[in-house]
């Protein structure tokens, strides 16, 4: 699939068929993450493939428990119906205080690789300076190093629903030239 393509048609799926993911087409996602953009190229994301059940079901567990309450009708209940689920990581010290740049820019990467190979993700936060305690349940149930700072969760799987296209706001009105 073309770029701009992907770009375009991209939209964030938590409905999946039973269906496993090759794990060929895991590494290739991983693979293309490790491409992504770093500071001072540190490189230094890590990546958690998930595919059992039971930790599926504790990651939508914490996820639920530290929804903010505007956020609370997108129960993340659906990430254990996902084929897998991908927690983006990084290295503190490889990442030069950019911890949550660099695994955005990865995950995005990710993101965009899924969907050209016909599958379905969406982008859940794993960090929150406001509230540590989602990344200390998640860096505990993974088994994560103190030093290494869970980012975003990638529920993944063949999508079993599909959505109309995003509505953009007009570029007109996101455009400044030299001043806002």
């Amino acid at each position: 699939m073309e770029l701009e393509k992907a770009i375009k048609e991209r939209r964030s799926i938590r409905k999946y068929h039973k269906r496993d993911i090759p794990n060929s087409v895991i590494e290739e996602l991983l693979e293309l993450a490790r491409y992504a953009p770093s500071s001072m190229n540190g490189q230094p994301w890590h990546f958690i493939v998930i595919k059992k059940e039971s930790t599926k079901k504790q990651l939508a567990a914490i996820k639920n428990r530290y929804c903010p309450e505007e956020k609370r009708m997108y129960k993340a209940d659906f990430m254990t119906d996902a084929a897998l689920i991908i927690v983006v990581c990084v290295d503190k010290e490889k990442s030069y205080d950019r911890e949550i740049e660099n695994g955005i820019l990865a995950s995005s990467i990710i993101l965009l690789g899924a969907h050209s190979r016909g599958l379905g993700s969406v982008y859940l936060s794993a960090y929150s300076a406001d509230e540590p305690g989602i990344s200390n349940e998640i860096r505990q149930i993974l088994g994560i190093p103190s030093s290494v700072y869970p980012i975003s969760i990638i529920p993944m799987g063949y999508p079993d629903e599909k959505l109309k296209p995003k509505e953009l706001r007009p570029l007109t009105n996101l455009i400044h030239h030299e001043r806002f």
